[in-house]
């Protein structure tokens, strides 16, 4: 399928000229800030410099006096609070982080739960409000879930439990009837930011409780490795505090205190070194998500929170097995993914705008992982449906430009789902459904999209930030770059455009890289190595997943264009620059 380029609108001569002197920066990155947003010499600063920025009062997120006031009454009558977690990343460092606050600031040492993904599922459940009222628990503080627990928090109210929400995800109509409920997404919250992850807003109670008893802000601190690993995890815009939280903590990170981090840094053979974000999303946060996928996330849990290197390395051990095995489990599913949708006639890559594949007892722990997957391949909104028993539990990812929250909404008015069975956000959700409504759900689902989304949403978008010629490109623009770190979503890392290329010698067809599923899907060799040249400048080049576009570079060879990423590689202590080709277009 190939890909739309979108360029930057260009900033008036004038306004760079301005710039220029307002901040001293050069040309190039005043116009790669302009591609971004930082117009002025303010945003500019913002966005370069997010540290010397102040967080946003965490009294301006509605509810937050309310449940700052009801946890400071537990603590002073040393009630028994219960923390209650999703089972991914985000929710693992959100009730680590809020424990080990409670613990070690407020003298009190909290229960908290995740529940089983297979045998429990997400979110609140009327069982475990019920343990935790016979336990004598009489506060339930949900992170990183709950605001869709409607009935669940009644049942809490009617056993003597309150219940404080905290939560990022998308809310009902109804919200449920707690004590409080702090979410920026609650179409009564005026809080600024509004793309906090889970962890980040448990971190803006920890700062509520901290303002409200007169403690030092500084003590913030301390959690900033663990709420960078979930709010990196968890693919929220890295903009506005994001940013300000994953800049800080990836410094922390890499003088890490906490001891379970520490040992999975090492495994990793990352420990006191420079840490991105990448690293996080493909190092640290698999191993933590592998055993909330694959069983009990409490493990990752008790990973963060332990104090004892031995124990810390045993369990790193046990995340690096079930990470393996939960490798494996993806890469047969995904295969079997592919052949399904490949094998159904009616299926055709251009005309149909969504992918729902279902098959019995798929795990439920990989099946987001391989929703993203196909999103990747087909760039589709994609659902997988494992089937269990009759049931269906189901996971989606989506594109820009496809809300795959409002599209189950949908779906759930035509009766084809339940209220309290769904949830989630802009790209990702999940929800259960009877498998005899699964061949409705699924003509549904792609006729909602079919008819709603505009066709130019489904054109893959490259956004150009900066056309370039290679006389640009040294060494100077490596710690140009680096300056717009941390990268992620929202803030991507830069993608530069050049045009009149040629090849530079022979072209060849590599291995595919370690994380993908070359064994399974017959795709060892699919991508593109080569030197391009324009001028007196070559560089080496390498294009994953563009071996489909040999022949036309084979056949051309000059009149080129080609979007790339700049990368700096270091081989034998030696640093060299290298393209990393995004599309090659005649």
């Amino acid at each position: 399928m190939e890909k739309k380029w979108e360029y930057p609108h260009e900033l008036d001569s004038r306004k760079i000229d301005e710039l220029k002197v307002l901040t001293g920066l050069p040309e190039t990155v005043i116009r790669l800030l302009a591609a971004r947003g930082a117009a002025t010499k303010e945003e500019i600063e913002l966005f370069l410099y997010p540290d010397r920025s102040d967080y946003h009062d965490p009294f301006m997120l509605k509810d937050m006096d309310e449940a700052v006031e009801r946890i400071t009454e537990a603590i002073v009558n040393r009630e028994k609070i219960e923390i209650w977690g999703d089972y991914d990343v985000d929710g693992i460092t959100s009730v680590a982080m809020l424990y080990l606050f409670f613990l070690k600031w407020l003298g009190l040492k909290a229960e908290y739960v995740i529940p089983n993904r297979e045998t429990e599922g997400y979110g609140l459940s009327r069982k475990g409000v019920q343990e935790a009222a016979s336990n004598g628990i009489t506060l339930i503080i949900t992170v990183d879930c709950g605001i869709t627990s409607v009935n669940e928090v009644e049942f809490a109210k009617s056993l003597g439990v309150d219940v404080i929400i905290t939560d990022h995800h998308e809310p009902d109509k109804e919200l449920p009837a707690a004590y409080a409920i702090i979410d920026p997404k609650r179409t009564d919250c005026k809080y600024p930011f509004k793309h906090l992850a889970g962890v980040g807003v448990a971190f803006k109670l920890i700062q509520g409780i901290l303002l409200k008893n007169d403690m030092s802000p500084k003590i913030i601190k301390e959690f900033l490795d663990i709420a960078t690993i979930g709010t990196a995890a968890d693919i929220v815009p890295l903009m506005g505090e994001n940013r300000k939280i994953v800049s800080e903590g990836l410094t922390f990170l890499e003088n890490c205190n906490n001891i379970g981090i520490s040992s999975l840094l090492k495994k990793l053979n990352l420990f006191q070194k420079k840490i991105k974000v990448s690293n996080i999303l493909f190092g640290l946060a698999p191993r933590l998500n592998a055993v909330g996928r694959m069983g009990d996330a409490n493990r990752a849990v008790k990973l963060l929170l332990s104090n004892d290197p031995d124990e810390a390395s045993q369990i790193v051990e046990e995340l690096e097995a079930e990470n393996k095995r939960r490798r494996e489990f993806d890469t047969d599913t995904l295969a079997e993914a592919i052949r399904i949708i490949e094998q159904d006639d009616h299926f055709d890559p251009e005309f149909n705008k969504s992918i729902v594949v279902s098959n019995n007892n798929w795990h439920v722990g990989v099946i987001g992982i391989v929703a993203s997957r196909l999103v990747e391949k087909y760039y589709r909104p994609s659902v997988v449906i494992s089937v269990n028993n009759g049931v269906g539990k189901g996971s989606c990812r989506s594109i820009p430009g496809v809300n795959i929250y409002d599209v189950l909404t949908e779906c759930y008015k035509l009766n084809l789902l339940e209220q309290e069975n769904f949830g989630g956000h802009d790209y990702a959700a999940g929800f259960e459904i009877d498998s005899k409504n699964i061949p409705a759900f699924k003509q549904k689902f792609s006729e909602i999209i079919k008819n709603t989304i505009p066709d130019k949403d489904f054109n893959q978008l490259l956004k150009i930030d900066l056309k370039i010629d290679f006389g640009d490109i040294g060494n100077n623009i490596v710690n140009i770059l680096k300056m717009f770190e941390p990268f992620g979503p929202a803030n991507e890392q830069p993608l530069f455009a050049s045009e009149n290329i040629e090849v530079h010698g022979d072209i060849k067809i590599v291995g595919n890289r370690s994380n993908t599923f070359d064994h399974k899907l017959k795709t060892k060799q699919n991508h593109l190595k080569l030197k391009v040249r324009q001028g007196n400048y070559v560089f080496d080049a390498i294009g994953f997943n563009l071996a489909h576009k040999f022949d036309l570079v084979n056949e051309l060879r000059s009149g080129l264009k080609i979007a790339y990423y700049i990368d700096e590689n270091v081989w034998n202590s030696n640093s060299y620059i290298q393209l990393k080709l995004q599309d090659i277009k005649s």
